[in-house]
């Protein structure tokens, strides 16, 4: 308070164009004493997020007259509001790697390179040295495996089959069969039946049963014909036309597009006309011949 005084006489006084020593000195203790500004309180301290960020903030919503850096930060620093746990982590620095190979090839070569998906923002030849190391790698590491593996199958007890020749397996199901000896299958089969695609409005193991009748049936009759001589004739009439393309007796009807002989010199009539007269003069032309 008593520096505050000070400061208002040396205002006064300059007013006057007076300044005593005395008052001079209490305005320069005065000065002393008011804080000076700090420009690092404008930085906030880390962990904090920045504006924009999009993610989940616990108790975000009851927090109020701060900014959004200040008010994560005290967020992300206070153990009862979360679990201890950052959600912004620590990024280290890479560490360059040092191409082990070198790469002969010249910018705009657009083979492929093995490995060279994996190599970005870096130049063409230093990216394909990366990529070739890898490959190379890659390489050894599966020639030592198919190496560990010959020795562990070398390792490996053979195997000797219990028996030399196998016997024709024989079902020890008894066969399915009705009183004429047609086999048929039960409901929920679902292996292939064949001639069984026409067979409708009947239960399963009547479908079946006629189904597997008819195809031996045909096996039988296939089985007959199998010895028996044959004549291979071939028709040397022409086929006939049936429809008939040009009417004799008038002419065609208008919007056909197809090709009508001679037409195209008729002019003056309509089409109709014109088409029967370049009719009557095609078959006229082909009687004569």
């Amino acid at each position: 308070s008593s520096a505050r005084q000070s400061f208002k006489a040396v205002v006064s006084t300059q007013s006057t164009g007076l300044i005593e020593l005395s008052d001079i000195s209490l305005c320069f203790f005065a000065m002393s004493e008011i804080q000076r500004f700090n420009p690092d309180s404008l930085v906030t301290k880390s962990p904090y997020h920045i504006p924009g960020y999009g993610g989940y903030i616990p108790q975000r919503k009851y927090m109020i007259g701060g900014t959004f850096s200040k008010t994560t930060h005290e967020i992300l620093t206070d153990a009862k509001l979360g679990s201890g746990n950052f959600v912004l982590q620590k990024i280290e620095p890479v560490k360059e790697k040092i191409p082990r190979e070198k790469s002969y090839l010249i910018p705009g070569y657009t083979g492929y390179i093995p490995k060279g998906e994996h190599w970005f923002a870096l130049p063409y030849v230093t990216a394909c040295s990366y990529a070739k190391g890898d490959h190379r790698d890659a390489m050894s590491h599966q020639a030592a495996e198919r190496t560990r593996m010959a020795v562990e199958r070398g390792k490996a007890v053979p195997m000797t089959p219990f028996r030399r020749s196998t016997e024709p397996y024989v079902s020890k199901r008894p066969s399915r069969s009705t009183s004429t000896g047609l086999d048929y299958h039960i409901s929920g089969y679902t292996g292939f039946l064949p001639m069984s695609r026409n067979k409708i409005s009947m239960g399963y193991p009547s479908m079946t049963k006629q189904a597997i009748a008819d195809y031996r049936e045909k096996e039988r009759e296939e089985a007959a014909m199998k010895n028996l001589p044959f004549q291979l004739e071939r028709s040397t009439r022409k086929p006939e036309i049936s429809r008939i393309v040009y009417p004799k007796t008038s002419g065609m009807v208008p919007h056909y597009t197809g090709h009508i002989p001679g037409e195209k010199f008729k002019y003056g009539d309509t089409f109709g006309i014109s088409t029967n007269a370049a009719l009557k003069t095609m078959y006229a032309a082909s009687a004569t011949e």
